[in-house]
Parts: structure tokens; C-alpha cells; sequence
């Protein structure tokens, strides 16, 4: 099955793994804006900088990483004795990724991004972007100076605002980089009359993932608790209002946890 073919769709299942996913759209999104030239890509990057910020800002952000790096870091070391090889090569790669990661997180003092949020010039930004139009260069001459100067310099201030969030970046890319690979099932399975629903009672599901064919305009909705998973299926008309799906329908689905 080619990626190229096929849509894949992530739906957490737990709380914890949802804010993760966020934060991992949003981080790709900054550094997409930051890696163009163009002034108003830089523009776009300091209104994605600003989602970062609100998305970041939970108090329990940092304790949700550090006890999600802890236990991938006994569950590698338990791992670590039985292996051999390449294989093992890898697993004590991950590892020495994984200490790094927590070692930085728990070197972060205060919230995540607490100096973009000190910024004055930030807030101002900020504060003038909530207004249709409150940007332009007689709202905001310094903005108009900044977006004026050479794509580099902005760039390299742009990096620098990330940097402060650097440890949760890479923090929350090996938690979900692990969580993929953690496959309890994947195969293709069948959504007769359009619902799927799987039993998930003792089992530690915290991802699934489906893939549909990019030429399908299905459009699959996820709902999960500790005991079920339930997937629905809808299509859309032409003013892409939703309606459920009642045919028989074959995906590929992959749990993870």
C-alpha cells in the first residue's frame, strides 16, 4: 500500500496523546512558514509561534512528558538485555534519544515558550493580529521594518523563538514516533453498513490509524473509550455537509499503544 495512494487519518484515544498530535500539527506547521522566503510566510510563522504558545501553555504539559519519556525509557531498557545486533543498535539509539529528551524537559524552568510569552514586542504583534487588517505597516511600523529585512535574519529570529521550545518538540517526537511503531494490529477490516466497532476491553490503545484511498471522499469519525472503538463513515455533498454512509466499506486500520 503505497502512501501516495491513500490518506492516512490518526485519531487519539486518550487525552494525553490528543494534545501531543496538536502540538506536533502545529510545530510542523511553524517550521513550514519559517523555511520560506517569502514576507508573508514569516507573517503566517508569528500567527503559528502564537498557537504554539496557547497550545503549550497547560500546566501539566511538562509532567505528561516526562512520565510518558519514563516509562518508553524502562521499556526500552527491559527490552534492551534480549536484543542483539543492528537491532540492538537501534533500541540503545533510541534509548540515549529518549534520556536526551527527558533530561531537557526537565531542565525547562516554568511553562513551555515562558519568553516568547514575556516578549513585549511579541504581545503587541500579538494583541494588534486579533483585529481584521490591525497589522499594516501605520498599526505596526516595527512590523513592517522586520517583514522588510532579509529573509535570513528573519529566519534565524523566527528559529530562535522555537528554540525555547526545542525540548518539547523533540519530546513529544519520540513519544509519537514510539507510539507508531508500538502496532498491536494492522490489517484491512470491513465497516458493514458504513460502522465499525471494536472491542478494546484489556487492551492499551492510545492511537488508531486508517488509511482510505486519496480518489474516496469518505470521511471517517473516530469516538473511543477504555472498552470500545467505534468508526463511522460519512460522504459529502456538495456543499460538504456530512451524511452517514450505510454501505459495506473496506480499510486498512492500524492500533497502536
Amino acid at each position: 500500500m503505497s502512501d501516495q495512494d491513500h490518506i492516512l487519518y490518526e485519531f487519539p484515544c486518550h487525552e494525553r496523546i490528543r494534545m501531543f498530535l496538536r502540538l506536533e500539527l502545529l510545530f510542523r506547521r511553524y517550521e513550514w512558514f519559517c523555511g520560506e522566503d517569502n514576507p508573508f510566510a514569516h507573517h503566517a510563522a508569528l500567527s503559528a509561534l502564537f498557537d504554539l504558545v496557547d497550545a503549550s501553555a497547560r500546566s501539566d504539559l511538562k509532567n505528561d512528558l516526562v512520565q510518558e519519556l519514563s516509562r518508553l525509557r524502562h521499556a526500552l531498557r527491559m527490552k534492551l538485555p534480549h536484543l542483539a545486533g543492528e537491532e540492538r543498535e537501534g533500541t540503545e539509539k533510541t534509548l540515549r534519544q529518549t534520556e536526551e529528551a527527558l533530561h531537557g524537559i526537565n531542565r525547562t524552568l516554568g511553562r513551555s515558550a515562558q519568553y516568547i510569552r514575556e516578549n513585549e514586542w511579541l504581545r503587541l504583534v500579538r494583541t494588534r493580529q486579533s483585529l481584521p487588517g490591525g497589522t499594516c505597516e501605520f498599526d505596526l511600523p516595527m512590523l513592517h521594518h522586520w517583514l522588510a529585512q532579509p529573509a535570513a535574519a528573519r529566519r534565524a529570529e523566527l528559529q530562535a523563538w522555537e528554540d525555547t521550545m526545542t525540548p518539547t518538540r523533540d519530546a513529544i517526537a519520540i513519544v509519537l514516533g514510539m507510539l507508531r511503531s508500538a502496532v498491536q494490529t494492522d490489517g484491512e477490516v470491513t465497516a458493514h453498513g458504513g460502522v465499525h466497532q471494536l472491542p478494546l476491553t484489556g487492551r492499551n490503545v492510545l492511537l488508531a490509524r486508517l488509511w482510505l484511498p486519496v480518489g474516496d471522499d469518505l470521511i471517517p469519525e473516530v469516538s473511543a473509550n477504555k472498552y470500545m472503538l467505534w468508526i463511522r463513515f460519512s460522504r459529502p455533498d456538495a456543499q460538504r455537509r456530512l451524511h452517514a454512509s450505510t454501505e459495506d466499506i473496506t480499510f486498512r486500520l492500524a492500533l497502536c499503544g
